[in-house]
């Protein structure tokens, strides 16, 4: 539920029970003649009663979160039902086959519907030396072959950004020989 429509149930129902308590009220001050008759005090006791019981059902169900389903991609349609993924799920596989990847130091993923399945984009941090255009053919041919393998669901684009070379360590200059004689 949306918080326009958590916001709107919420006014509503506080407003339905301030109008409840307020009939109640009005039916139990003895001062008020047409409400002292018998079937007019009952049904609007009645009233009342019904309009908090429906306010305090709407103010639980404002206060209560439904666990948001994450979005998913369909992995089979049969006579028998549909079967589907959520793109979470896609994405920790992603995560698991680039960070299972030689030369592959870390790496963010997103995963979104494509045109015939889902497209996969990837923020790469390799180790130092590794060359980037074979290891990117080699993920993304894997990352199709690995998702199609375990779910069904055609992997369309694979886009990849080499974000960071990992800084590997500098080779440390041979020490300054002092020459006999010399200062030190």
């Amino acid at each position: 539920m949306k918080l326009l429509d958590r916001l709107s149930l919420w006014v509503l129902s506080i407003a339905s029970m301030l109008m409840s308590l307020l009939l109640l009220l009005l039916i139990l001050v003895p001062g008020l003649a047409w409400l002292q008759v018998p079937g007019v005090r009952i049904g609007g006791g009645a009233l009342a009663l019904l309009g908090i019981a429906a306010a305090l059902l709407l103010l639980i169900r404002c206060g209560t979160r439904k666990r948001e389903k994450g979005e998913a991609a369909l992995i089979d349609e049969g006579e028998n039902g549909s079967a589907y993924v959520t793109l979470d799920v896609l994405r920790d596989m992603t995560k698991k086959v680039a960070q299972d990847t030689e030369g592959v130091r870390s790496c963010r993923t997103a995963v979104k519907r494509g045109a015939d399945g889902v497209d996969v984009e990837l923020e790469l941090a390799l180790h130092p030396g590794v060359a980037v255009a074979p290891l990117a053919s080699l993920l993304q041919a894997r990352l199709k072959e690995r998702i199609l393998e375990m779910t069904g669901i055609r992997v369309g684009k694979v886009s990849i950004l080499v974000e960071a070379a990992a800084e590997g360590d500098k080779p440390k200059e041979p020490p300054i020989q002092l020459l006999p004689g010399g200062d030190s």
